[in-house]
């Protein structure tokens, strides 16, 4: 089959959507931004040479690319063409859904409600948005979700004849990430991924957890693993001056974490935190709920990795990883929970190894089994 992924900033998505469709009998075309291409070539490394690949140009603007976009798959005639990402444009890309008749559409939901809401004031561009993002509901009838948790949240909004798939966020490969784990000599290290925003984590609770640790001089670090975001300067500015007073925190100084950088940390780490804010107010003014109505890319870096996480404790997630995650309802309970394994290092070998067992459920092989409509 013909297959066209289409992705501008979400490239670790789209990473396990290219590794599924890529079966040795597809022919896939990739259109993207040049920041997620060069992130896809870490990623893909020596393989980059199996896909075609159709890059924005860094001056053309983002309409002549959805119009390239649209000749070309005009032209090659794709079975299926995966809209992994659309942020902007929303009606111009509805245009173009409508005018390829003959491809199967399969459009990704990263943020439910604000497919289905509107808030007065957000104004005429915010308008704008909401009336592509409606055609878009119109117009496309399969859609996925990254997340288990988000299935049965949009079914209940969209019309029964409409399709729902679930292709997760990321995969694990075994061959590429060996069933192994760092065991705890001494020290451990917490890792809470993601660019730093504080409308998405709770950084201010990561701080409070960094001076209990520092009041009982325990051997635990965090890092910040994620770029700095137009809204994360307050959490930025707050990190610099923690470091000048101590060592057990590391942070980025760059708009993005390359992805080899990224991967080493995670790998480097015992456990993965997420902090979210779950109920968090987003894109135009729109509240999100984490696990139902949008998803967490942090959670498929604990399924990559194979790490044990922490999460909030009214955060839904899978089913499935519930006995690799700690889950907190006061931040009290954070650092007894850490100073646990510190005590009893081997505790950390079980919980570890169930990590390991979880990540199993999100293999290719068990992601196309579990997705014959789209992989088989």
């Amino acid at each position: 089959m013909q297959i066209g992924i289409f992705e501008t900033i979400h490239f670790e998505a789209a990473y396990p959507v290219i590794k599924l469709f890529d079966n040795g009998r597809n022919k896939i075309t990739i259109f993207t931004y040049e920041c997620s291409f060069r992130q896809f070539q870490h990623l893909f490394k020596d393989g980059m040479s199996n896909y075609n690949w159709i890059v924005k140009e860094p001056s053309e603007s983002k309409l002549r690319f959805i119009r390239r976009m649209y000749t070309h798959s005009s032209k090659t005639n794709f079975d299926i063409l995966y809209l992994n990402t659309i942020s902007d444009n929303h009606i111009v890309y509805a245009l173009m859904i409508l005018l390829l008749r003959k491809a199967r559409i399969i459009l990704t939901l990263h943020d439910i409600n604000n497919h289905f809401s509107f808030k007065s004031g957000s104004g005429f561009r915010g308008l704008v948005r909401y009336a592509g993002k409606r055609a878009l509901l119109m117009i496309v009838n399969e859609f996925n979700v990254i997340a288990s948790t988000m299935v049965q949240y949009l079914k209940d909004r969209l019309p029964q004849h409409k399709k729902i798939h679930n292709v997760p966020g990321n995969v694990y490969e075994e061959n590429e990430r060996p069933a192994a784990y760092r065991e705890v000599k001494n020290y451990l290290r917490i890792a809470i991924p993601g660019t730093i925003d504080n409308r998405r984590r709770n950084y201010d609770l990561a701080f409070d957890v960094l001076d209990e640790i520092n009041q009982k001089d325990l051997p635990i670090s965090i890092v910040l693993l994620g770029g700095i975001s137009e809204y994360g300067k307050v959490i930025f500015e707050k990190c610099r001056q923690y470091i000048s007073k101590t060592s057990n925190l590391t942070f980025f100084q760059t708009d993005t974490v390359e992805q080899p950088i990224y991967d080493h940390e995670l790998n480097d780490s015992h456990f993965i935190w997420i902090p979210s804010v779950v109920d968090a107010i987003l894109s135009d003014g729109i509240r999100e709920t984490y696990g139902l109505s949008i998803s967490s890319g942090t959670l498929f870096d604990a399924i990559k990795h194979a790490k044990p996480f922490i999460v909030p404790q009214q955060l839904s997630i899978p089913a499935e990883l519930e006995s690799s995650c700690f889950r907190y309802e006061l931040k009290e309970e954070i650092v007894p929970f850490l100073e646990a394994f510190l005590i009893r290092p081997e505790k950390y070998s079980a919980l570890a190894e169930n990590a390991i067992q979880n990540s199993k459920y999100y293999t290719i092989e068990s992601i196309r089994k579990n997705n014959p409509a789209l992989f088989s």
